[in-house]
């Protein structure tokens, strides 16, 4: 939850924050992204008030990212990606 809220604090580089997270996603072992994915949530979740920056750099990486998970993560990768989803 700290680094969600140190991401947050420095929403003025959410551009390079979700480029760093997108990089870091991909290089991850399979059974880490969901990982990725919590905190991306978390990130969006906790930044809507504070402006659109985060939402915005997301929308370019996340489809990928949960596709990725939904079809590579097995089951526990599936559930977690449609619950986030919905």
């Amino acid at each position: 939850q700290a680094l969600s809220y140190w991401c947050i604090f420095h929403r003025n580089k959410a551009k390079q924050v979700v480029e760093t997270w997108d990089q870091q996603f991909h290089c991850s072992p399979r059974d880490k992204r969901v990982s990725f994915l919590y905190l991306a949530n978390d990130i969006l979740q906790n930044s809507r008030r504070t402006g659109l920056e985060f939402i915005n750099e997301f929308w370019k990486v996340l489809p990928d990212a949960l596709t990725d998970v939904f079809d590579n993560g097995g089951d526990f990768g599936r559930k977690t990606a449609l619950r986030l989803v919905n």
